[in-house]
C-alpha cells in the first residue's frame, strides 16, 4: 500500500487544548483519520506525547518526509516507521490511527475486526467502569485524593448497562445539586463534588440505592498514587500522610465496607512490595490493575504486581505497541481494560480496541459531554454486530 495522501492539523481535545489529528489517504483512494487524546498529568513512565501544537493545518515535517509516496507493507511497518522519528506520540498516534482506518478500509474491514486481525483475538463486548465523582489532580489545589471513584454496572448486556449507568449518574447529579449547588463536571466527565475521597465513596453508595440498583453494580476507584506521593515518600491523602502499609489498610478497609471489585494504581508504580502484599490481603472479588504501573508497556508486564493491566493508546503511542502490550498481558494471565483520557477528541478507536482485544472492561468517563457520549454510542453499535459474552470475573 502507498501512502498517496498525508495531512496533520491541530485540532481542539475535551479541554480546549491543542492536539494533532491526522489524516492518510492509501493507494489515492482509501481515506483515513485519527487523532490523540492528552492527558492533564501523564504518567512518568509513558511515551511523551510532545508539546502541544497550534490549531489548523500543520506544516509539512519528518512525518511527511518519511511517509508520503513510500509503500507500506502493514500497520506493524508503518508503526515502526514513526516510531524512530524524533517526534512525540500525540503525532505518532493520530498517524498510526488514521492509517488502522485507511487499511481497514482497503481490506474492506470495519475498524475493530481489522484490529482483531492484527491481533489475532476473538471480539467481545467490555463491560463499562464508568466514572461519577473526580478528585486527585481534578480537584482543586495539589492532588489528595482518588481520582475517580466509578460505578460498574452488571447487568450482563451493554445497553442495560447504559441505561444503568445513567440512572446512577442523575442521581449523582441530583444529589449533587440538592446538597452542593450548581454541579461541575471534570474534563473526564465526572462530578466534582467538595468531599474527600472516602465520603465520595459514601455518597456513592447512598446514590446508587436511592436509585434502586444496589445489588446491580460494584464500584472502582482509581487512586492514581503516583500524583499522591510526598517528597518524604508518603502518600498524601486528605490531611494524612500515610506509609505505604498505612494506605494498604485505608484501601483493604474500604474494600470490606463497600462492594468494591475494581482498584487502580495503589501505589506508585516503584513501591512494587507494597503492590504484592496488597493483592496477597485483598478477597477475590477485587481486581488490581496497573495504568501509570504498566504504562501500556509490553515490557513492564509482571504478574506479580497486579491482575489487570490498563490499555491507553496515547500512552503507547501506536496501534502495534498497544496490542503488543495487550498480548503480554493476556499471555500472563491478565485482565484487559481500556481507558480515555482527560483530554479526549471525538474518536471513537478506543472503543473498537477494546472490542477487537475482548477486553474485559472499558472505562470512557461518565455519561456527559460530547466527547464521551461519542464512545457510549460507538459501544452501541459495536454490540449490534459483536455479541455480547457471558459476565467474566475480573480476577
Amino acid at each position: 500500500m502507498r501512502i498517496t495522501g498525508l495531512r496533520l492539523r491541530g485540532i481542539l481535545d475535551s479541554r480546549a487544548r491543542a492536539t494533532v489529528e491526522a489524516d492518510v489517504v492509501l493507494d489515492g483512494r482509501h481515506h483515513g483519520r485519527g487523532s490523540s487524546p492528552r492527558a492533564i498529568a501523564p504518567g512518568r513512565r509513558e511515551r511523551p506525547l510532545g508539546e502541544p501544537t497550534v490549531l489548523g493545518p500543520l506544516a509539512p515535517g519528518e512525518l511527511h518526509r518519511a511517509l508520503l509516496g513510500q509503500d507500506v507493507d502493514d500497520q506493524a511497518d508503518l508503526d515502526r516507521r514513526v516510531t524512530r522519528l524524533d517526534i512525540g506520540a500525540a503525532e505518532t498516534l493520530a498517524v498510526s490511527l488514521a492509517f488502522a482506518r485507511a487499511a481497514a478500509s482497503a481490506h474492506p474491514l470495519a475498524l475493530h475486526h481489522y484490529l482483531a486481525r492484527l491481533a489475532g483475538t476473538t471480539p467481545g463486548v467490555p463491560r463499562l467502569l464508568v466514572n461519577v465523582f473526580s478528585g486527585g489532580i481534578h480537584g482543586a489545589g495539589p492532588p489528595a485524593g482518588f481520582q475517580q471513584i466509578m460505578v460498574i454496572p452488571d447487568t450482563g448486556d451493554l445497553t442495560r448497562d447504559i441505561e444503568l449507568a445513567r440512572t446512577v449518574f442523575d442521581e449523582a447529579e441530583r444529589q449533587v445539586q440538592q446538597r452542593f449547588g450548581p454541579a461541575r463536571v471534570s474534563p473526564s466527565s465526572g462530578l466534582l463534588v467538595p468531599l474527600d475521597s472516602e465520603r465520595q465513596l459514601a455518597l456513592l453508595h447512598d446514590v446508587v440505592a436511592a436509585a434502586g440498583c444496589a445489588g446491580a453494580v460494584s464500584y472502582g476507584v482509581d487512586v492514581a498514587a503516583e500524583h499522591l506521593v510526598e517528597r518524604s515518600g508518603g502518600y498524601r491523602l486528605g490531611p494524612d500522610v500515610l506509609t505505604s502499609a498505612e494506605l494498604a489498610g485505608r484501601l483493604s478497609a474500604l474494600v470490606e465496607r463497600y462492594p468494591l471489585s475494581y482498584l487502580e494504581d495503589p501505589f506508585d508504580p516503584a513501591d512494587e512490595p507494597a503492590w504484592r502484599a496488597l493483592r496477597r490481603n485483598l478477597p477475590p472479588m477485587t481486581t488490581v490493575i496497573g495504568d501509570d504501573l504498566f504504562a501500556t508497556d509490553a515490557a513492564r508486564v509482571d504478574s506479580s504486581l497486579a491482575d489487570g493491566i490498563l490499555l491507553k493508546l496515547s500512552q503507547a503511542g501506536t496501534l502495534t505497541a498497544t496490542l503488543e502490550a495487550s498480548r503480554a498481558a493476556r499471555e500472563a494471565g491478565l485482565v484487559c481494560a481500556v481507558s480515555h483520557r482527560s483530554g479526549e477528541t471525538e474518536d471513537t478507536a478506543m472503543c473498537d480496541l477494546a472490542v477487537a482485544v475482548g477486553a474485559e472492561l472499558i472505562k470512557v468517563g461518565g455519561p456527559r459531554r460530547g466527547d464521551r457520549l461519542a464512545k457510549y454510542n460507538q459501544l452501541l453499535r459495536l454490540a449490534e454486530t459483536v455479541p455480547a459474552e457471558s459476565p467474566v470475573a475480573v480476577r
